[in-house]
C-alpha cells in the first residue's frame, strides 16, 4: 500500500491538515437486489430508485474516489452478480482501487453467471468473498434460502477449480451467531479442504441494511470459550489475533476499543456507498451524497462532524470492519503488533 499512498501524496496532506479521513478501504454497494433472505440483513428492503448501478453512475463514483484518494474496495450489494454491467464496473474498480479490489458476493445465483464472474474475477487478480454461516437448516434459516450450503459450497469448488496460477485472494466470512456456535470449526475445515480461506465475524445491527435480531445474539459462556479458543492463532481464519481474543470480553463486558471514526480518524476510517450514491459511515443515515457532492465536500461538511460527534458518545462494538482496522493500526502490546505484521506477511505470501 505505501506506493499508492506515495503517488497521492499531495492530496493525503491535505486531507490530514484539514482533519479528513485517508479514506483507506471503500465499499460500494451496486444494487439493492438480493437472491438471499438473510435473518441479520434488510437491504431487500430498501427502495431506492434505480435498485442498481449502471456502468455510467460507477464511474462517476469512480472519478469521485480517483480524485479523493481510494486505496482498497469491495465491491458488494444485496447480491453483486445480479448487476448486468458488473465485468466492466469490476475493471473500473480495479483501476480506482490499486492496493486490492474485492467482489463480495453471496455465491447464491445461477451457475453460468458465478462461472463466469468467477472467471473474470481470477483472471484479473480481483479478490472473492462470500459467506458461509452454516450448514443445512441452519444455513437456510440464517440466509433464507433454500440449499443454501450446498449451493454456496458447489460454487466455491467450482472457483476454486478454475483458479490456476490467479493470484486472487478466496476467502468466506462466517458471521457467529447463537444459531452456529457449534459448526463453526467445521466450516472452516470444509472451507480450508475446498482451497478458501476463512474470516470470523460477529452478529451486530449498527449499520443501515443490519437488522435488529436479539435471537441472533452470542451469549457469554463455556461455548464461547471454547470456541474462541480454537480461533485463537488459528492458521486457517485471516482475522488478527487480538480481535479474535477480543470477542468474549466484548460479548462478557462490552470491552472494546475507541471508536475508530473517533479515535482514529485519519487511518482507520472506512466509507460505504450505496446503490443510489449517499455515503456512509457505520451507524446513522448518509451524511453526503456523490452524485450531489464530491467526496471531499461531504468529508468536511458539518453533517460528518456532527456524526463524528455522536460516535463520541458510542457505547462501542466489535466488528471486523470497524474494530479490528483499529487493531491493526493500533496494537496494544509489541506482541500484537508482532501478531499483525505476522498476519500480514502470511496473507501476502499466500497471494504470491
Amino acid at each position: 500500500m505505501i506506493l499508492p499512498i506515495l503517488k497521492n501524496s499531495r492530496a493525503i496532506l491535505s486531507h490530514a491538515r484539514h482533519r479528513r479521513p485517508l479514506n483507506s478501504s471503500t465499499e460500494v454497494r451496486l444494487t439493492r437486489l438480493c437472491t438471499q433472505r438473510c435473518r441479520q440483513c434488510q437491504v431487500y428492503e430498501r427502495t431506492t430508485e434505480p435498485a442498481s448501478m449502471d456502468l455510467g453512475m460507477f464511474r462517476h463514483i469512480a472519478r469521485e474516489l480517483q480524485h479523493y484518494g481510494a486505496y482498497i474496495g469491495f465491491i458488494s450489494g444485496g447480491e453483486a452478480t445480479l448487476v448486468p454491467d458488473l465485468p466492466e464496473i469490476l475493471l473500473e474498480a480495479k483501476k480506482t482501487f490499486p492496493v486490492a479490489t474485492t467482489l463480495v458476493t453471496g455465491l447464491y445465483n445461477q451457475s453460468e453467471r458465478i462461472r463466469t464472474i468467477g472467471r473474470f474475477c481470477l483472471d484479473h487478480d480481483i479478490n472473492i468473498q462470500t459467506s458461509l454461516d452454516g450448514f443445512g437448516e441452519t444455513g437456510d434459516l440464517l440466509r433464507g434460502a433454500r440449499d443454501f450450503s450446498r449451493t454456496v459450497l458447489q460454487h466455491m469448488e467450482m472457483i476454486a477449480a478454475m483458479r490456476g496460477s490467479s493470484r486472487a485472494l478466496l476467502y468466506c466470512n462466517i458471521v457467529l451467531s447463537s444459531f452456529n456456535l457449534g459448526q463453526v470449526p467445521e466450516l472452516i475445515a470444509t472451507a480450508k479442504r475446498i482451497g478458501w480461506k476463512a474470516t470470523i465475524g460477529l452478529y451486530h445491527h449498527l449499520t443501515e441494511t443490519t437488522r435488529d435480531d436479539d435471537d441472533l445474539l452470542v451469549q457469554p459462556g463455556d461455548r464461547l470459550l471454547r470456541l474462541t479458543a480454537f480461533l485463537d492463532n488459528n492458521p486457517d481464519i485471516l482475522n488478527l489475533n487480538a480481535w479474535i481474543r477480543g470477542i468474549e470480553p466484548f460479548v462478557r463486558a462490552r470491552e472494546t476499543t475507541p471508536c475508530p471514526f473517533v479515535g482514529s480518524r485519519f487511518l482507520s476510517s472506512r466509507t460505504t456507498i450505496m446503490e443510489n450514491g449517499d455515503l456512509h459511515l457505520c451507524w446513522g443515515g448518509p451524511i453526503g451524497n456523490l452524485f450531489n457532492s464530491s467526496m471531499k465536500e461531504i468529508l468536511s461538511s458539518p453533517a460528518y462532524r456532527e456524526r463524528l460527534e455522536a460516535y463520541s458518545q458510542c457505547s462501542g462494538c466489535w466488528t471486523t470492519c470497524y474494530t479490528q482496522r483499529y487493531l491493526l493500526i493500533h496494537p496494544r502490546s509489541l506482541g500484537e503488533a508482532i501478531n499483525n505484521a505476522r498476519k500480514i506477511i502470511r496473507m501476502q505470501r499466500r497471494r504470491a
